[in-house]
């Protein structure tokens, strides 16, 4: 099965490219773009096994229950990807890739993050990635904590290395599986990220 990568180029780094697609956005490219570009790409190859997020996730230190701001600050409030972010407010959008996509796996910072005070709220990230997973029909691989990466040297067939690439190794923190049935989290333990085989996790 096919394998793609949608990576937004605010998270500084070279792309990983062991995949049969790979899209970068910005600021600049719309939400709904990048999902009409990846819909496509799925259909073209009869549906994509993978498709890995990397982008950066908004963190902030709202206890929007309490209206109140904390001293620790939680993630949860949504993906910095393309020109308006995904978070609560457009993930629906994602039911263009029902039936397209098995996994997607968010390399990203908090974004299964759900403070005390967030819950059911635009800071509920436990809630956007069950939201993802159901609309996209997508099982959904999400961390709850602060993801790290480093920019290391790929080596790719062929002999061609490229510096700088961007490898997020070990996850951090507790990391959930999100159903397309029902929405809801099951903790795992998956590998590290392997750039050179993007269907293992």
């Amino acid at each position: 099965m096919a394998t793609m990568i949608v990576h937004d180029t605010r998270l500084h780094g070279k792309t990983p490219l062991n995949y049969n697609f790979v899209m970068l956005v910005n600021g600049n490219r719309s939400v709904d773009s990048m999902i009409r570009v990846v819909a496509s790409s799925a259909r073209s190859r009869g549906r994509l096994s993978t498709l890995h997020i990397f982008c950066h996730g908004y963190e902030g230190h709202d206890n929007l229950g309490r209206q109140q701001t904390d001293l620790q600050e939680h993630g949860g409030f949504g993906l910095h990807l393309c020109k308006e972010g995904l978070d609560l407010y457009n993930v629906g959008k994602t039911r263009a890739w029902k039936g397209l996509i098995g996994r997607i796996v968010i390399f990203a910072c908090a974004p299964a993050d759900t403070a005390a005070g967030n819950e059911g709220t635009e800071g509920d990230g436990q809630r956007l990635c069950g939201e993802l997973a159901l609309w996209s029909g997508a099982e959904v691989i999400a961390a709850r904590d602060t993801q790290y990466y480093h920019q290391v040297q790929a080596s790719y067939s062929g002999g061609r290395k490229i510096k700088d690439t961007i490898d997020f190794g070990d996850w951090e923190g507790p990391v959930y599986s999100f159903s397309p049935q029902t929405g809801y989290p099951t903790q795992i333990a998956p590998s590290a990220f392997n750039m050179a085989h993007p269907t293992t996790i």
